[in-house]
């Protein structure tokens, strides 16, 4: 439902940036924390990082390959109790 054409300069755009000598591991470890707390499931997840589309995980994704994405993505699930399916609050049964 857009109300007005884009504008090349609008404040509200989302944009990323990357930071020089930022920790990869880190930016990885707190992307999939985001995605698995809101209630993503392991192949959702895992396609924000094969695709090109999305460049930053994609990085992470091209040079730390795919099991440790695997891995990391077990590891934060593990943290938060949050099983694979797609339902948070199965955490707690």
């Amino acid at each position: 439902m857009m109300k007005k054409p884009f504008e090349d300069d609008d404040p509200m755009e989302l944009t990323g940036v990357a930071l020089p000598g930022g920790d990869m591991e880190e930016a990885a470890e707190a992307l999939v924390e985001e995605f698995v707390r809101m209630g993503f499931d392991d192949a959702h997840l895992l396609h924000l990082f094969e695709s090109p589309f999305y460049t930053g995980t994609h990085q992470i994704y091209q040079q730390k390959g795919e099991e440790y994405v695997r891995a990391l993505i077990e590891k934060i699930r593990l943290r938060w109790r949050v099983p694979r399916g797609n339902d948070p609050r199965e955490a707690n049964e």
